[in-house]
């Protein structure tokens, strides 16, 4: 028996630390929204234009943010209140969502104006990250930082899979306005749980020198440091061939599989839950692993699961391959975000999962840009066989 609950308690470890169970809840109602509005945007895109161009050209728009502002973001999360910085983002995003909702209500909603609602949201996003995932090692100690990292991923990924499936059957009811206003209400209470924490202990921050010089030493990161360069040279390929999976859904599931928006939305829903079991085991393993080759594993078998959900011929497949998908996915992220913070100083954790956001900033403007014109051109099926490929 001690062998069997001694796992779940090393997962739920990171609870006892003050501020984090508020963390944690602020993290779970802002991936929420983020998904809800993901599959009601998405699916709003493609069938008001029936373009798979566009429909990932609306997720460039939105997550490419962290190429001009994810640097930014991290030398912010480095030199500020993070909690602060958290509560503030937050609620900015929650006002754009409730913009995207005016807009789909609105016959003659335009189409540019959404697209410039979902890069404010982007915006947010970026700078809300890197104070996230640095806040979250802060309130539980470094030696307790991968669990606390992979927990507050397991939570998003999990009510993803609830918000992403429920926002299937939500805008095939009622409409992708009515989703998007329950997204924008839990981004709302995600800022408020962020007001709750308190920094566990003050950081040492240098007065006298500018943000912009913060901003740009995150940069030089990427040379000084080869472990960084090395992580972030695989990220940009797997953003660019891999995740543009997560931005091509709406033409897999019309074009593919031929299903309606709840099997959008289911296999949304198969991408978080995926990401559970895997996030589930690493918070319970993890001083066990040897991180880096578990990073090399999981990146092959993302290729692998890329070129099986665009050739799979049965939509059961195709859910389990976005499950895999979804595993390796929050794999990957995890493991990157423990390992780039171990490999600089204390004080460079944010400018370094800024440096991140910088990376996938371009890999989710190239990547959907290029994966959905390639869809057009050719096949959905091609596009990804050729992307798990080259993964």
């Amino acid at each position: 028996m001690q062998l069997s609950v001694a796992p779940v308690r090393r997962i739920a470890e990171p609870f006892a630390a003050s501020g984090y169970p508020a963390l944690w809840l602020g993290a779970v109602l802002t991936a929420t929204a983020m998904w809800i509005e993901r599959v009601a945007i998405g699916w709003y895109i493609f069938e008001e234009t029936d373009s798979a161009f566009l429909t990932s050209a609306a997720v460039s728009a939105q997550m490419g943010a962290g190429f001009f502002f994810g640097p930014l973001g991290g030398a912010i999360a480095d030199r500020a209140s993070r909690p602060r910085v958290l509560s503030l983002a937050i609620g900015g995003r929650a006002l754009t969502i409730l913009g995207l909702a005016v807009l789909t209500a609105v016959a003659s909603g335009s189409m540019l104006a959404v697209f410039a609602l979902l890069a404010g949201g982007g915006i947010a996003q970026t700078l809300h990250f890197s104070s996230l995932q640095t806040l979250s090692a802060d309130l539980v100690g470094h030696e307790r930082r991968a669990g606390a990292i992979s927990l507050v991923s397991i939570g998003q990924r999990a009510v993803s899979a609830a918000g992403a499936l429920g926002s299937g059957f939500m805008v095939t009811a009622l409409g992708p306005t009515f989703a998007l206003a329950i997204a924008a209400t839990c981004t709302g209470l995600g800022a408020l749980a962020y007001q709750r924490i308190r920094e566990p202990r003050e950081r040492h921050r240098v007065a006298d020198v500018s943000l912009l010089k913060d901003t740009v030493e995150g940069l030089r990161l990427v040379g000084r440091v080869p472990l960084v360069a090395l992580l972030l040279g695989l990220m940009l390929v797997i953003e660019v061939f891999g995740y543009a999976f997560f931005a091509l859904t709406p033409a897999i599931a019309d074009r593919v599989l031929h299903v309606g928006v709840e099997g959008l939305g289911g296999l949304n829903a198969a991408t978080p839950i995926g990401g559970v079991f895997a996030l589930a085991f690493l918070a319970a393993y993890s001083s066990r692993l040897r991180l880096g080759v578990a990073f090399l594993v999981v990146y092959f078998w993302f290729g692998a699961m890329v070129m099986l959900v665009g050739a799979a011929p049965w939509y059961v497949v195709s859910l389990l391959a976005a499950g895999g998908i979804g595993a390796c996915a929050a794999l990957v992220d995890a493991l990157q975000w423990i390992m780039l913070q171990g490999s600089v100083d204390e004080r460079l954790r944010g400018r370094a999962l800024g440096a991140w956001n910088l990376t996938i900033g371009i890999g989710w403007i190239v990547g959907p840009l290029t994966m959905g014109a390639f869809a057009d051109a050719a096949s959905v099926t091609v596009a990804f066989a050729t992307a798990g490929s080259i993964v």
